[in-house]
């Protein structure tokens, strides 16, 4: 033991360098790993759609997914789509993405209000309907979707109505969107049709059994009263890694 303590207080000014330089070999590599992990990129091709003004348009999208195999990020291939907030419809599966930041309602639960973060989808699998975070996923039901502007996702379906008339019911998963408060458009799953109309300065509001929602003046009723939507920035996670 003696021998081993007196070598090493003869050897100290060059052990010391070599242990700090092995500390940060290991450093360095640890954090390489890392970073080539977050930043691994597995680029796949989808056939999708998309409905701008009144008009759907068909093409290939790139999404990239991390060694996580979370999506972070979504492309046009022919590089020609701005992404905003309007909804990603897979044609090869029951998927949908969202591009953008979103909040989500729950009406029948005490109007509860949560965020979607960029990139989540809502999508079908075993037979169920997924809504898919960043590596996490979760069931849930009966919500609607807003892009703190004026597009309305519905996971079920709904009637729109003008100032209080029926105008048109749409299947689950479809959406709506009012432009300056002049403009509706809305893409109907069901009939797989989009339409825009100018509003006339009616107001349009969306109704199910359990949903009253004025699109115009964004909020809702719970239990008769009325509830603002809230700005997603300004709302937990539903979902969080």
């Amino acid at each position: 033991m003696n021998k081993i303590t007196n070598f090493i207080k003869k050897k100290y000014k060059i052990l010391i360098p070599i242990m700090v330089v092995f500390v940060l070999l290991i450093t360095v590599f640890y954090l390489y790993k890392e970073y080539k992990y977050d930043n691994y990129r597995n680029k796949v091709e989808y056939n999708v759609y998309q409905c701008f003004g009144n008009k759907k348009k068909e093409y290939t999208a790139i999404v990239t997914y991390n060694l996580k195999d979370v999506i972070v990020n979504i492309e046009d291939k022919d590089k020609r789509v701005q992404y905003s907030s309007i909804p990603v419809y897979f044609m090869d599966e029951e998927k949908i993405l969202f591009p953008a930041e979103m909040s989500i309602v729950f009406p029948q639960e005490n109007g509860s209000q949560y965020k979607l973060y960029k990139y989540t989808t809502y999508e079908k699998k075993d037979d169920i309907y997924r809504i898919v975070s960043g590596r996490n996923n979760g069931i849930y039901n009966h919500f609607f979707l807003f892009d703190n502007k004026g597009l309305y996702f519905f996971s079920d379906s709904v009637t729109l109505k003008l100032d209080g008339e029926d105008y048109v019911t749409l299947g689950a998963n479809s959406y709506a969107e009012i432009y300056g408060g002049y403009t509706l458009t809305y893409y109907d799953t069901e009939s797989d049709k989009v339409e825009t109309i100018e509003l006339d300065g009616k107001k349009v509001t969306a109704e199910n059994n359990y949903l009253k929602l004025s699109l115009s003046d964004k909020y809702y009723y719970i239990f008769d009263e009325k509830t603002l939507l809230i700005p997603s920035y300004n709302l937990n996670g539903l979902l969080s890694d």
